[in-house]
């Protein structure tokens, strides 16, 4: 088509800030239990945006800036997306990790690249479950995959994942630059969702132990006096390739191994570690195997209570017992180090 220049003619396109206001064109509701950053990097790309530079829309440092903000949630950063996105805003706060009880049992943010062609390939951002991500309409990563003392599904009886099956690059979809669903890996497009072999049962009853004291130490958080069971589990350091490191400094090949070792009596320690939180994980460790028993004896002492027309009295020790065997599990806790501030 032959046209001369004078001929073409231009319409401006509307200011897009006046076409959707104040508020994005496409809004994603976060799921129950779904991390911030999961949420956020959902958010991006539902508005055509790779997670890699949403952070430049929000206006905070790039790089891994969704993994800074699910720990520490500015307040302008929050009034801005309860503005644009028109959620309430508590349930945008409460995906985050601020104010955090457990914070002490969270895994580290690595800074390393996490690429597979770096020295720190092996190290861990995100741990999951590949079952829960094929199952998800949209996969999204949960809060309580970021606790180290998670080395199993819950739900699905399958051991966690921490790394790409195919590359073994560490799982940061905050590098994601295309607009991808969060379950292929950044570094080589593979699916992560490849099967993880079974929890063995040993294992998966401590885990699920620690699970429930770290729910009732939740449910206390804040009282006066008590002692913060996280800080005193996080204390202790744990020797792996010759170097001690924290539980929550772990990656989940270790700590796997590490609950294996406890449940058959082994507890490769620093030999330095302070005594009371040495303690404490043995008593756990030995505790797991009557994990069912309690479970079921308070259980069946609860329902005799609430049960209309039950006169019977279970058979099972009573409470007064089970209190004293609790009691005596946390004797040391009061020796141990100063509380810090650690939600599932």
């Amino acid at each position: 088509m032959n046209q001369s220049a004078s001929e073409i003619t231009v319409t401006p396109a509307r200011d897009y800030g006046n076409e959707v206001g104040q508020g994005w064109p496409v809004v994603v509701a976060p799921v129950p239990g779904e991390l911030l950053s999961s949420w956020l990097h959902r958010l991006a790309m539902a508005n055509g945006i790779p997670p890699q530079y949403f952070g430049r829309v929000l206006d905070v440092a790039v790089g891994d800036w969704s993994a800074k903000l699910d720990r520490d949630l500015p307040g302008r950063i929050l009034n801005l997306l309860v503005e644009r996105t028109r959620l309430p805003t508590e349930d945008i706060d409460g995906l985050a990790l601020n104010r955090d009880p457990l914070a002490r049992l969270r895994l580290r943010h690595n800074s390393g690249s996490g690429d597979p062609g770096t020295s720190t390939a092996q190290f861990n951002r995100l741990q999951y479950c590949p079952v829960c991500l094929k199952e998800d309409l949209a996969p999204y990563f949960r809060r309580g995959w970021t606790l180290a003392t998670r080395v199993s599904c819950f739900r699905h009886g399958c051991r966690l994942r921490d790394h790409c099956p195919t590359c073994r690059g560490g799982i940061a979809p905050v590098r994601q630059n295309r607009l991808l669903p969060q379950h292929f890996c950044v570094w080589c497009d593979a699916d992560l969702r490849k099967p993880t072999l079974p929890a063995e049962y040993n294992v998966h009853r401590l885990e699920r132990l620690l699970d429930d004291l770290l729910r009732m130490h939740v449910a206390g958080h804040g009282l006066h006096g008590r002692t913060s069971l996280p800080a005193m589990l996080g204390t202790v350091c744990f020797t792996f390739d010759g170097e001690p490191k924290s539980i929550s400094r772990l990656p989940i090949r270790d700590r796997y191994l590490f609950f294996r070792q406890l449940t058959e009596g082994m507890m490769p320690l620093q030999k330095y570690s302070e005594h009371p939180a040495i303690e404490l994980w043995t008593r756990i460790a030995l505790a797991a195997s009557k994990h069912s028993d309690l479970v079921a004896s308070l259980s069946a002492e609860i329902l005799s209570q609430i049960t209309p027309g039950t006169k019977k009295r279970s058979g099972h020790p009573d409470l007064t017992a089970l209190q004293r065997a609790i009691i005596r599990l946390h004797s040391n806790r009061r020796t141990s180090l100063a509380t810090t501030t650690p939600g599932n």
